[in-house]
């Protein structure tokens, strides 16, 4: 079942017809599509060609006479009807840095498509940056919207923002329990971007292997938050590591458990990135 009516993906059709704003940027249709499809895969519409990777070259490379909103009636994408995941990953991939290489204009048409999404409960969002640039993402209005700000750390980022982004899509318990793992995959790369046998030793001397997060997690938070004016602040990282794993594990997962893991993580994650330095002023 969708959630983005017919209606409000007519209106993004005939704002692209309307305003003759080409979908595909300064890419060619055939190169667009590639991006989001096997059209190699896909049959020919054209009696002449056997694929949908040709056909679309002969038609708007060659010929150019089909019309500028071709796809958006083609059955072969059935963007109309397909689902809101594929309908809101086209609309993404039409503001990419790589198609649409102006941020002011991306930023733009974007602001259209939020006008529309906005009654389904939709929204195109900025995610992370490449040269500068912004890449948007889907997201659903009303959900918790975490981890904007990079740690700099470009393994832990990129695997917050897959969280984010699984967890908005995320509608089934195997969905949920996805966003789990992927947040135990987190903490795993954050405590190796920081632990140090050297400087963490752990609280029962038993060295950590690469991926037993909360051993090393443990042991960077007892010796960098030392004393006992840190002891609250000691608490709550312990809790937070304990939530995080804690959920991971849930048999019976849903949004509400899918979305405090996430904040536990998230949580573990600033933590670290301020007694790194990576939040506001680097420590002296």
């Amino acid at each position: 079942m969708t959630e983005i009516s017919e209606v409000t993906r007519r209106s993004i059709i005939d704002f692209f017809t309307m305003s003759q704003t080409h979908w595909s940027g300064r890419l060619q249709d055939n190169e667009f599509l590639a991006r989001l499809y096997d059209l190699n895969s896909l049959p020919s519409h054209d009696y002449r060609y056997r694929t949908a990777s040709s056909d679309i070259y002969q038609h708007r490379v060659r010929n150019n006479d089909w019309e500028n909103d071709w796809v958006f009636h083609d059955s072969r994408f059935n963007l109309l009807y397909e689902s809101d995941e594929e309908f809101l990953r086209f609309l993404s991939e039409t503001v990419h840095p790589i198609v649409r290489s102006d941020p002011d204009e991306a930023r733009k048409l974007v602001e259209v498509y939020n006008k529309e999404l906005a009654p389904d409960g939709w929204a195109l969002v900025s995610v992370k940056e490449v040269s500068g640039k912004p890449i948007f993402a889907p997201q659903q209005v009303g959900r918790v919207a975490v981890f904007e700000e990079p740690t700099g750390w470009q393994k832990v980022d990129r695997q917050l923002q897959e969280v984010r982004h699984r967890l908005d899509m995320a509608d089934s318990e195997e969905q949920y329990q996805a966003v789990g793992l992927l947040c135990r995959e987190v903490l795993i790369s954050v405590a190796q971007e920081i632990y140090d046998p050297a400087l963490h030793p752990t609280i029962d001397s038993v060295v950590p292997s690469r991926g037993d997060a909360k051993r090393m997690l443990e042991a960077i938070f007892e010796s960098d938050l030392k004393g006992s004016e840190s002891k609250e602040a000691r608490a709550h990282a312990r809790a937070a590591v304990n939530l995080s794993l804690a959920l991971q594990h849930k048999r019976t997962a849903d949004f509400r458990m899918a979305a405090l893991c996430a904040e536990g993580t998230l949580s573990v994650v600033n933590m670290l990135a301020i007694l790194a330095g990576r939040r506001g002023r680097s420590p002296r």
